[in-house]
């Protein structure tokens, strides 16, 4: 037996001995991706085209899940046919990844559907984000998928950016805390799960005027210290398998061309091991978008010697590396390096001993109802209450106007890259590929309409080749998507609430257009009714929406003539909630000045209709806290909690000194609407003063806060406790303030528990003046609030001791215990 094939030996040594028999085309093969729709039409593989395309075996195959959108069963026996032919008709016999996006649930039949990524971050529960990836694991592996493009680990700071929605907020800390539990869970303890590939790496999110892939200008330092962290954590204290690299340009380079950042960033100053791929269609971009290189073929030579491992959705550039190699402008060892990391891989994730799956127990392995009631809780604990004058809990025996777009709708409280949004996209796509949005499978069919065959583009519409691996019977089933979402449970606010009051429904407006109709009929439903329940905001994905993948924003305001309804609404003099629906934050002064309560859903799921109904009627005491700054005015744009000093609002320690150097905006406030970490209750909570064990924190040991908080209400309620953290000693500008540890507590009426925190110094790095990552004793604060801006108690703390150089030796969690 090879040794390669030998599961006793380490796996170093069994991806050694297999890298040293492969040919050149055979390593080129394992950096290339493919799309299942090359292969399968009708719901049938096909063997010879197989065959035909690789004889030398194959990476991966992505958007993996579109061949299980009408059948888990289906999927899971295409799985099967794949790999026995990788396994036993190839000559090293190689299994292949089969590889999805499952950001927030198994996107296909059977699956199970969570809220959006933005929700789990507002439930300040890093616990939930791995109980939730547990299940999308399991539900993947069992059709044969090994491989996730998730998490998305981005630090995103501008709302106008369309896919803020798949990220956990603005702050570095708690995206790593979240990111890190997301793939502890997925991956599973002992690599039983999903291989994760966490992205995008690097600052992605943080583009020019919010655009997607546009440039983004990030010093070294702030690249480090912000963007990285989070993809740092999730290598060290996760082992995350994979990340992805970010389409866009930093310094004049794609990150995925860009050495400065793929190499000696996250190899030698990260010291990432893993498997770096491409975005969808990123090399491509490299040549028709960004025009880095002359043809396709020659930016996959610039992306393999910048530091990607991997090509996707498809491998034609990497494919002819070989040609380079023997031209002799590429070192074959480059090649071997990222062979090496993607054989590791299958590997560990026990491809090569089980690459198949058990399709007799594939429907059991799906969704349940525990699973369900988990995406449920995980509803119902991001939901934050922004402002309440009393006027919810709803009692009992009002009569209820329920308004807006949002009001009646399935589809909108469900995020982008979901099941229902991938039936939208594929049938969308296959119509008219131009429509959509949806980087990879777009750009391939972009670049079909032109006559690029040298560049080695395909030759077909693949959003038409996938649609066209379903039987038209099967087509037939996709197209009632309502029903399709009243098979996963959904039911609309309206309906819902309808069981509990007596209602008055008018939709008033669309999400979108200049259709004004529809307000007169609303307006005469919230005559006639007590409390105005107005459902509204955006929605998403990649067809007709007002966010997602290359869906960015202009305005903060509601779309469409939303604000118009809203304003009619509230001239009938009768209390408005308003509830805030979609993949991102709005900026609505007026609202805020104007209703009687305001609600920030963002995209609950499924089960948005009953978590908010039970939320407005006092069932669920909502406990969610905010994860990004909502401004008054999108001008306002950057408007972060953790800004640097002098950078933005609340910034002076001197009240001259703020006056001097900065009066604020003339024509508007300078605070936030509402602050980071935001949120409130139906109940009330008394938070007490700090404890600290020592005024004193050695530069390379730890210090103990203590805190009581107590539930003053009558109502069972959660508070979140927020620590923060400004040091003053450095030779370079810090920020305003930065979250260092946080937990959220569950108290009875009266009841009080007491939390510890036990904040290392290693956590606490930074690059000094000569750019070396370090810990330096010095003046500090410490403050422990319910938000960025509502800070129960400040301490004055000093570092003791010299400095220490961090660099390899971070810290990324503060631990907390509750009692």
């Amino acid at each position: 037996m090879e040794l390669y094939k030998d599961s006793t030996k380490p796996i170093p040594e069994r991806v050694e001995d297999l890298l040293s028999r492969m040919t050149l085309e055979e390593k080129a093969a394992q950096l290339c991706g493919d799309l299942p729709a090359s292969f399968i039409k009708d719901g049938k593989v096909s063997i010879e085209t197989l065959r035909e395309k690789f004889p030398d075996g194959h990476g991966r195959f992505t958007q993996y899940s579109m061949v299980g959108i009408v059948d888990p069963v289906q999927i899971a026996e295409i799985s099967n046919e794949l790999q026995h032919y990788f396994v036993e008709e190839t000559r090293l016999g190689i299994p292949v990844a089969l590889q999805t996006e499952n950001l927030c649930g198994y996107p296909a039949a059977g699956g199970t559907l969570f809220p959006a990524q933005i929700n789990v971050g507002c439930t300040w529960e890093p616990e939930l984000a791995g109980e939730m990836a547990a299940v999308i694991g399991q539900e993947s592996r069992s059709v044969g998928i090994n491989s996730a493009m998730s998490p998305v680990i981005d630090v995103s700071r501008d709302p106008r950016w369309g896919r803020t929605y798949e990220t956990y907020g603005e702050d570095p800390y708690l995206i790593s805390q979240m990111g890190v539990e997301y793939v502890r869970g997925m991956q599973g303890k002992d690599k039983e799960g999903v291989a994760c590939i966490a992205k995008h790496f690097l600052g992605y999110a943080e583009s020019q005027s919010g655009l997607n892939c546009a440039v983004a200008r990030i010093n070294d330092r702030e690249l480090y210290e912000t963007f990285a962290t989070p993809f740092e954590a999730a290598a060290n204290e996760a082992d995350v398998s994979g990340m992805m690299a970010n389409y866009g340009e930093i310094d004049g380079m794609c990150v995925g061309a860009n050495k400065k950042i793929a190499r000696t960033l996250l190899r030698d100053t990260m010291k990432y091991r893993g498997m770096l791929t491409s975005d969808g269609a990123a090399i491509m971009k490299m040549y028709n978008y960004f025009h880095l290189a002359p043809t396709y073929k020659e930016a996959g030579l610039l992306a393999k010697k910048g530091g990607l491992d991997t090509e996707i959705p498809i491998g034609n550039a990497y494919r002819q590396l070989p040609d380079y190699v023997r031209e002799g402008k590429l070192d074959e060892a480059l090649i071997d390096e990222s062979v090496r990391r993607v054989l590791t891989i299958k590997f560990e994730y026990g491809l090569f001993e089980n690459p198949y799956v058990d399709v007799d127990k594939v429907r059991a392995a799906m969704t349940n109802p525990d699973k369900a009631d988990l995406s449920r809780r995980i509803a119902e604990k991001s939901i934050v209450l922004l402002k309440n004058d009393g006027t919810l809990p709803l009692r009992k025996g009002l009569k209820l106007a329920v308004v807006g777009p949002h009001a009646d709708n399935l589809r909108y409280p469900i995020s982008g890259y979901t099941y229902p949004a991938y039936i939208e996209m594929m049938k969308a796509g296959a119509e008219d590929s131009s429509s959509v949005t949806f980087n990879g499978m777009a750009d391939e069919a972009a670049a079909n309409r032109t006559p690029c065959d040298e560049n080695g583009f395909g030759a077909a519409n693949p959003f038409a080749a996938t649609l066209a691996m379903f039987s038209p019977e099967d087509q037939a089933r996709l197209n009632d998507l309502p029903t399709v979402l009243r098979q996963m449970g959904a039911r609309s606010l309206n309906a819902v609430l309808s069981d509990r009051f007596d209602v008055r429904y008018a939709e008033g407006c669309k999400i979108i257009g200049d259709d004004t109709s529809g307000i007169a009929q609303a307006v005469a439903a919230a005559e006639e009714s007590d409390v105005i329940i107005a459902a509204m905001g955006g929605n998403c994905g990649w067809i007709n929406v007002t966010g997602g993948e290359g869906k960015d924003r202009s305005s903060l305001d509601l779309p469409g003539v939303q604000q118009q309804l809203l304003e009619a609404l509230c001239a009938t003099g009768k209390p408005v909630v308003l509830i805030l629906y979609g993949p991102g934050v709005f900026a609505l002064p007026w609202a805020a000045e104007h209703t009687a309560a305001m609600i920030q859903a963002f995209m609950p799921g499924a089960e948005a209709g009953r978590v908010l109904a039970d939320v407005l009627d006092g069932t669920v005491n909502p406990g969610g806290h905010l994860t990004f700054t909502m401004p008054h005015h999108i001008g306002q744009i950057p408007i972060v909690y953790n800004h640097h000093m002098g950078s933005g609002y609340g910034t002076g320690r001197d009240t001259s000194a703020s006056v001097i150097f900065s009066g604020g905006y003339v024509d508007n406030t300078d605070e936030p609407l509402f602050p980071f970490g935001h949120g409130l209750s139906y109940t009330t909570f008394a938070v007490g003063k700090m404890e600290l064990a020592s005024d004193e924190l050695p530069t390379d040991g730890d210090i103990r806060i203590r805190c009581t908080v107590t539930n003053t209400g009558d109502r069972t309620g959660d508070q979140v406790l927020q620590l923060y953290y400004h040091f003053s000693g450095a030779h370079v500008i810090r920020p305003v303030k930065q979250l260092v540890g946080f937990v959220r507590v569950t108290l009875a009426p009266g009841e009080s528990k007491t939390a510890e925190f036990t904040l290392k110094a290693a956590q606490l790095g930074y690059y000094n003046e000569d750019m070396d990552f370090v810990v330096e004793p010095g003046p500090a604060e410490l403050s422990l609030g319910t938000s960025s801006a509502d800070i129960c108690d400040t301490r004055a703390i000093r570092l003791t001791g010299s400095p220490v150089g961090l660099m390899g030796h971070r810290s990324y969690t503060c631990a907390v215990s509750v009692s």
